[in-house]
């Protein structure tokens, strides 16, 4: 693949990121991000001296401070979130103000996704194939005997079509083709001061692209009163005896959302009577260090997810029957985000009527409980579809229970065997909440006295994930 910029572009790409908005210059680098490649941005924001301490946030991913490098300069380290599609981040940099609202300084940071266009021309075996997207040309790649190619291709927010440029015989030929990117808009809320006067108030300011205006949004606030000043930028006054105030806010089209939330808190004076006897010795104060960069990133708690499955399993005979599982999982940093460890509890029955002479029908039940512990693969991605492949094993506790007329009482008999499995996981994407479809394989055999059941064998299960 050959990828051809245009010079504006490669001078943009060459430098990094200069953001000259008032009133604190910032630099990022690098200026964008290609999703599963780059691991994260550098961000320095320079500041006069005498400032007060300047505060941070961002619409999406992790933003970390670094330690000081030199006088005035605050960095930051600030790592995607756990997405394969374009994406716009807000990054945010301001100082409290007791006049007014607070002078914001944004750094806009373009998460390019990777995905193959399929593409099918006319033009016949052996054609050259150009895809452009925005200002990036990707190709030329030839096409087979069919007259198609696949072209990798790195697709910018905001982008929704490519321009498709087939040559062949001296013949060019252009068409669009649509792409496949969920419509979602970066929302960024922030409150100035962080703790709320009972008896003043502060500042919420909304940022998107641009700043965000309350005709395009949807404003919900809890324990205050919030008006409208200036495109995205309001007055908050908390409500007499709340605690703390809430604001949700989201576009009307449903394309982002934010949440931000203060507590309210007089200040405290304290009155401290002139000593009338020697103070006590103070014992030195043991400073902690804060938790490394790398460890933060390790226990970040977006990358938990949460999964449930239901649908129904055969092994041949009667082994069949419904079947449930719910799991925990948690995406590990290495590998580029691909790799996935789970836990998972599950519940599957199964029910038979052996005929057993000179006895007649018996009725049997059997249900089982594994507790598995799993790997998960990112194996393919495009667009919002993601597959997957996953492994495991651990243990089935079970529980039989046969029922019959010649019975006084039922029989019941109760064991624990192994369960492996193996499986194929279709993930479609639709925000946070993904829908999910597994076909799985497994073994897990229940032998003992009265049973010699396969509890494993095909199963097909449709679920949803929810990412946190």
């Amino acid at each position: 693949m050959r990828v051809s910029l245009s010079p504006l572009l490669l001078l943009m790409l060459a430098l990094p990121l200069v953001v000259e908005a008032a009133p604190f210059p910032a630099t990022a680098s690098p200026a964008q991000l290609v999703l599963g490649r780059d691991k994260e941005v550098v961000v320095q924001v320079q500041v006069p001296r005498g400032t007060p301490p300047l505060r941070a946030a961002a619409s999406t991913g992790s933003l970390q401070p670094l330690p000081a490098t030199a006088r005035g300069v605050y960095s930051y380290r600030w790592v995607p979130p756990d997405i394969r599609y374009p994406l716009l981040a807000v990054l945010a940099f301001w100082v409290d103000s007791p006049e007014g609202p607070p002078e914001v300084t944004t750094v806009h940071i373009p998460l390019l996704g990777r995905t193959t266009l399929d593409v099918a021309t006319d033009v016949g075996a052996g054609a050259e194939v150009v895809v452009q997207i925005a200002d990036m040309r990707f190709g030329p790649v030839k096409t087979n005997r069919k007259g198609r190619v696949q072209v990798p291709v790195e697709v910018p927010p905001g982008v929704r079509e490519a321009r498709v440029l087939a040559m062949a015989n001296g013949q060019q030929t252009v068409r669009t083709a649509r792409l496949d990117v969920p419509p979602e808009r970066p929302l960024l809320a922030l409150l100035s001061p962080d703790v709320l006067p009972p008896d003043g108030a502060g500042w919420l300011l909304l940022l998107g692209e641009s700043p965000a205006p309350l005709a395009e949004l949807e404003l919900q606030a809890q324990g205050g009163l919030v008006e409208e000043r200036a495109p995205g930028v309001f007055r908050v006054k908390p409500e007499a005896g709340a605690s703390g105030v809430v604001v949700n806010a989201r576009w009307k089209d449903g394309t982002g959302a934010a949440r931000i939330m203060a507590p309210v808190s007089a200040p405290i004076v304290a009155h401290v009577d002139t000593p009338r006897a020697p103070l006590p010795t103070v014992k030195p104060v043991v400073a902690v260090a804060a938790p490394s960069p790398v460890l933060k990133e390790w226990l970040d708690v977006k990358r938990l997810s949460v999964h449930l499955l239901a649908g129904g399993f055969f092994a041949g005979g009667d082994n069949l029957g419904p079947l449930a599982a719910v799991g925990v999982g948690y995406r590990l940093p290495p590998l580029g985000g691909r790799l996935f460890v789970e836990g998972e509890a599950g519940l599957r029955q199964s029910t038979s009527q052996p005929r057993v002479e000179p006895l007649g029908e018996l009725n049997s039940r059997v249900v089982a409980v594994p507790v598995l512990l799993s790997a998960r693969v990112l194996a393919y991605e495009r667009g919002p579809l993601t597959v997957y492949g996953r492994g495991g094993a651990g243990v089935m506790d079970y529980e039989q229970r046969t029922t019959s007329s010649f019975f006084e009482k039922p029989l019941t008999q109760r064991g624990r065997t192994f369960m492996g499995f193996l499986a194929a996981q279709a993930d479609w994407r639709l925000g946070p909440v993904s829908a999910l479809f597994e076909l799985r394989g497994s073994h897990a055999p229940a032998r003992a006295t009265q049973i010699d059941a396969q509890l494993g064998g095909l199963s097909a299960s449709l679920g949803v994930r929810y990412a946190l």
